[in-house]
């Protein structure tokens, strides 16, 4: 009678059965990798954000060394043009000319003005309220108050 030699190596069956553990893993975690859209779109939001910051900061920094911070006021920026003012910070409907951006154009943005109020939404965003960036001049009624500069990510797909 011949002795069973030890088994060294995995069967057939292991082997398709490993496979297939890992396809179930793979097709569960494939998903939260692959949708990196919305993460996309939310950094380009949140990048418009920081530069209307900037643009405002160094606008409203422009108007007090020239001494434009009452009610309304101008100030000339290189290569844009006369800024207008609201106590110092650039008044809503002139983000888009301090940013260079031509929102009309096909961009990633569309921008809306209301009296106080700029907004710009990302065009493929879910709706119009979300995946935005907002500047707001409501609560600016006196110098040293600054406007609410802020972006909203959520349903940015």
């Amino acid at each position: 009678m011949k002795s069973l030699s030890k088994q060294k190596g995995f069967t057939l069956i292991e082997l398709v059965v490993v496979i297939v553990i890992l396809g179930i893993l793979a097709a569960t975690a494939a998903p939260k990798f692959i949708d990196l859209t919305s993460d996309a779109k939310g950094a380009v939001v949140e990048g418009l954000e920081a530069s209307v910051n900037s643009a405002a900061d160094l606008t409203y920094a422009k108007a007090l060394v020239q001494g434009q911070t009452g009610v309304t006021g101008t100030v000339n920026i290189a290569g844009v043009g006369d800024i207008d003012l609201v106590y110092g910070w650039p008044a809503n409907d002139e983000i888009g000319r301090l940013l260079q951006v031509d929102f009309s154009n096909d961009g990633d943005f569309v921008s809306a003005t209301t009296t106080n109020i700029w907004t710009a939404s990302h065009k493929n965003a879910a709706t119009a309220t979300t995946c935005q960036v907002i500047y707001n001049l409501t609560n600016v009624n006196g110098v040293g108050i600054r406007p609410v500069i802020d972006s909203n990510i959520t349903n940015c797909d």
